[in-house]
């Protein structure tokens, strides 16, 4: 009997994913160390089925192989002169990459006898393409099952060089293999496409993997020339970046789910085609996305129009295509996937397998032989079409599992009872095998409620700064400049002078003030009503705001106020605030869990309030800030100092971004 896991739902995602490494690169890189020669370290690997079938071939094939799975660490060392074993058995799993590469690495050895087993699945994948390649160059096969795939045994006499023809149309890694290989081949070798090729970024990963190696092979994207190795030896660290692929995932959440992602150290993924599909959610307007240092943060989209209906070409990061398909069932329009009709011959028929799942849950699912019509119901109607928890079949398909996994997190009935199982989750371990614990790791229920507080002076950006950071984040914003104007248009509405002491004391004790939210921010009500801007943001307000700041009892009477700010955030669903002002954190939450002050020069500071029509004098109300006797305007101690003068709005979000999400 299969086991199987139920999708727990949440409100929504905010934390970071720990993603793996990715499997192509790491792959790869095993196989392009083994050429090199010398010793390889390779950081930040991934740890799967896949690259566990790879390391175990490439020790078979005589490679010292050294693996620390704790520190996501793989050493291999090569004398770089050429395959040591003359024959092997290698079992290739269901890992395209490994049955691929390792064939064509092998085709090196003259004199070379390997046996070939695999799982069932491997045996209906294509694999014709790089045997003819091969046997151009005089490797021989013998069948154990159906002609031109696996298992076979392989005779080789090394690779001598010269033009070779490939047809790669049924899979890119063909083409990857045989030019990864062709760098130990006896002479130039000239790799010709046949009958073109497809997922061309993994071909243009291949190549720029290989020149990081030392390999060089310019290439027109229909000719590859690829110059023999020079000697190898010496020592080389590499380090594999996070796997796109697996980030699809986390991508796609908070578009169906809400929150935010944090896609650590995804920023800079400079290899791998499949990173674009972030930039498929965008363009659907289904996603945003900021970056912060190395990381990329991905939050739901704003609620902008959708189209009837959204048409995507997936042909050249089709690894991912699952990853949107499985939510399809939930977006507010049709959606039509097309460029997949090569993903039919993967782990599984991967278009069939879908649309089969998917007609659980939808109007209809349309199949062409390389597209699929996803027609969805209102979530409404889903909600009355569900009875009870439906089972997902994942036909050993990790991506499938995970896909799904992503769209049963969605509080489709609104009391958090699972209504998606995933049968067979273990599947997932060909390349993601804590994927489900990654997954639970970033409910919104298994964080702390947040208070951040950002101060500095006028024109320093705590407006800006802090309203597009609460809104990448989905804080509660608060600025408390504007109580001290709604105080001030009160008091002086009622006669009280900031000259008058006991006269503000008394018209104080008048105002009844409160909270209101629009969007994600806390607004101050007076009288039970929000004050116009046009009221509190004039030449009146500004001429005189400082002065009742400055005024020990206006800040004792908003200081209780500012404080409840925090629990109205939790009692209206937030997991964290940002206020700013000028003592939020020295005064106000002094216990703040980040806590920012921004500055800039006087003369930014001034073009700034110029460009906003303020003429007021900055060094008039910096001397009022500072120099009161309660609450001045002062870096709190232990507070990021950022100075704004020569920085970008978006430079200043990133690094507050940064701050906020590393304490």
């Amino acid at each position: 009997m299969k086991s199987e896991i139920s999708i727990k739902p949440f409100r929504e995602c905010r934390a970071a994913a720990a993603l793996p490494g990715s499997k192509s690169i790491t792959n790869r890189a095993m196989i392009l160390a083994a050429i090199a020669g010398g010793r390889t370290v390779l950081e930040g690997a991934l740890f799967s089925r896949d690259t566990l079938i790879m390391a175990d071939c490439l020790r078979k094939l005589g490679y010292m192989v050294h693996l620390d799975s704790d520190a996501k660490r793989i050493e291999i060392e090569s004398a770089g002169s050429g395959i040591p074993n003359s024959s092997a058995e290698m079992d290739v799993g269901n890992a395209g990459t490994v049955a691929r590469f390792v064939t064509a690495f092998v085709a090196l050895r003259k004199g070379g006898n390997y046996l070939f087993t695999c799982d069932g699945a491997m045996r209906a994948r294509p694999l014709k393409g790089l045997i003819d390649a091969l046997k151009s160059q005089g490797a021989t096969f013998e069948f154990l099952g159906e002609e031109n795939h696996f298992p076979f045994r392989m005779k080789t006499c090394g690779l001598h060089g010269g033009e070779i023809a490939i047809d790669a149309g049924e899979s890119s890694q063909m083409l990857s293999g045989l030019l990864m290989a062709a760098v130990g081949a006896d002479a130039p070798t000239t790799v010709k496409l046949s009958g073109g090729t497809v997922s061309k970024p993994f071909v243009k990963m291949t190549l720029s993997m290989m020149a990081q190696f030392g390999f060089e092979c310019p290439s027109d994207g229909e000719t590859f020339t690829v110059k023999p190795r020079k000697a190898g030896a010496g020592e080389r660290v590499y380090a594999i970046e996070p796997d796109a692929t697996a980030a699809s995932y986390f991508a796609t959440l908070p578009a169906v789910v809400g929150g935010v992602s944090e896609l650590p150290n995804f920023g800079g993924c400079a290899l791998q085609g499949d990173a674009a599909y972030v930039d498929v959610l965008k363009s659907l307007g289904l996603v945003k996305t900021a970056k912060v240092g190395d990381s990329l943060l991905v939050f739901g989209g704003d609620g902008a129009a959708f189209p009837e209906t959204a048409e995507v070409d997936f042909n050249d990061i089709s690894d991912t295509f699952l990853s949107l398909a499985a939510v399809a069932m939930l977006l507010p329009f049709k959606l039509k996937i097309t460029g997949i009709g090569h993903t039919r011959k993967q782990e599984t028929d991967r278009v069939a397998a879908v649309a089969r799942e998917l007609r659980k849950f939808c109007v209809s699912v349309e199949e062409g032989a390389g597209d699929i019509l996803i027609t969805p119901y209102t979530r409404a109607e889903l909600r009355e079409k569900l009875s009870g928890e439906t089972p997902v079949e994942t036909y050993d398909d990790h991506r499938i599992a995970m896909s799904f996994a992503i769209a049963g997190c969605v509080d489709i009935r609104g009391d958090g009872s699972p209504w998606i199982k995933i049968v067979n989750p273990e599947c997932t371990s060909k390349t993601w095998g804590e994927f489900f614990e990654v997954l639970y790791t970033v409910r919104e229920d298994s964080r702390k409620f947040r208070v951040v507080a950002i101060d500095g002076g006028a024109a320093v950006g705590k407006s800006s700064v802090s309203r597009e950071c609460s809104r990448i984040l989905r804080y509660m914003h608060v600025d408390t400049g504007a109580h001290y104007r709604t105080v001030a248009y009160g008091l002086l509405e009622r006669g009280a002078d900031s000259s008058d002491v006991a006269k503000v004391s008394e018209k104080l004790g008048c105002l009844e003030i409160g909270a209101e939210l629009e969007g994600n921010s806390a607004k101050i009500t007076l009288g039970g009503k929000i004050v116009p801007d046009s009221e509190i943001r004039n030449e009146r307000i500004n001429s005189k705001v400082a002065e009742y700041a400055s005024m020990p009892l206006v800040r004792e009477f908003l200081k209780n106020y500012q404080r409840s700010m925090a629990d109205f955030a939790r009692s209206h669903g937030f997991d964290g605030m940002i206020m700013e002002g000028r003592d939020i954190g020295s005064v106000i939450f002094p216990d703040a869990d980040t806590r920012i002050y921004l500055d800039a020069d006087e003369q930014t500071r001034a073009a700034r309030r110029a460009k906003e029509g303020i003429t007021d004098s900055i060094k008039k109300r910096d001397d009022l800030d500072k120099k009161r006797k309660t609450a001045p305007l002062v870096c709190p101690e232990g507070a990021l100092r950022i100075d704004t003068s020569h920085m970008t709005k978006d430079e200043v979000v990133e690094r507050t971004l940064s701050a906020i999400l590393e304490s």
